[in-house]
């Protein structure tokens, strides 16, 4: 049979160890949904630079729109000049100002059709990314819901673990108590108190002496592996 202060000891060892995933969970939980904040906003981001992007073609389209009613009304005054000038080099440096801004209107036409079907493509595919992202940001905000969602429930549970664990701690022996604290404050992580199996700590699973193999065999006092100080039992003793 096991030392029934080392029964104990487990009961106050499981606790603790439920005690101790809620405080993780609780300090995992504000990195998590910092994470998942950056991704709406990076999502966000995505969005706002494909809507900028179409804005941009959209504008340069409306310049370049503004160039040619600017350049066609400079070309109706031209052509208005040629009936009222007498001299026929007058003329002729009207005809060739005529044919340069014919020229330019004839350029910037060729480059609004291109923008326009740069217009469609953009607009499509910002429409399409748009969808996908939003969806993506939403699935991320139902996330972010889940996490806040559980970050309360388990605020809530933190009162009643911590209670299991003062309830458990009520029956131990203060010599036992006062090691499993000890190593506690020494050894990373649990378990604490751990079986030898075949000769092995289930802590550090490295062999333990043949003293603590045989010492582990008596009950009324808590004995340790001398590799890694915790606590250890035999299902033997």
């Amino acid at each position: 049979m096991v030392d029934p202060q080392i029964e104990k000891l487990l009961i106050v060892q499981h606790r603790d160890v439920e005690l101790l995933k809620i405080h993780q969970d609780l300090a995992r939980l504000p990195a998590e949904r910092k994470a998942a904040e950056a991704a709406i906003a990076k999502e966000q981001a995505m969005i706002e630079a494909a809507r900028q992007e179409l804005l941009a073609k959209e504008l340069a389209r409306k310049e370049v729109d503004v160039e040619v009613k600017a350049k066609e009304g400079a070309l109706l005054r031209f052509r208005t000049q040629q009936f009222e000038v007498k001299k026929n080099d007058e003329y002729r440096a009207l005809t060739h100002q005529i044919e340069q801004l014919e020229a330019e209107i004839s350029s910037l036409e060729e480059r609004e059709i291109e923008l326009l079907l740069e217009i469609d493509v953009t607009r499509e595919k910002f429409e399409v990314e748009e969808s996908t992202i939003k969806s993506q940001i939403e699935a991320h905000r139902r996330g972010i819901d889940l996490l806040i969602e559980r970050e309360k429930n388990l605020a809530d549970s933190l009162g009643e673990a911590k209670a299991k664990v003062t309830e458990s701690r009520k029956d131990v022996d203060a010599l036992y108590l006062e090691q499993y604290d000890q190593i506690k404050k020494t050894v990373k992580r649990p378990p604490y108190v751990v079986q030898i199996v075949e000769h092995k700590c289930g802590g550090c699973h490295l062999k333990v002496s043949n003293d603590v193999a045989r010492a582990v065999l008596n009950k009324g006092e808590p004995h340790f592996c001398d590799q890694c100080t915790r606590i250890v039992y035999s299902c033997n003793s």
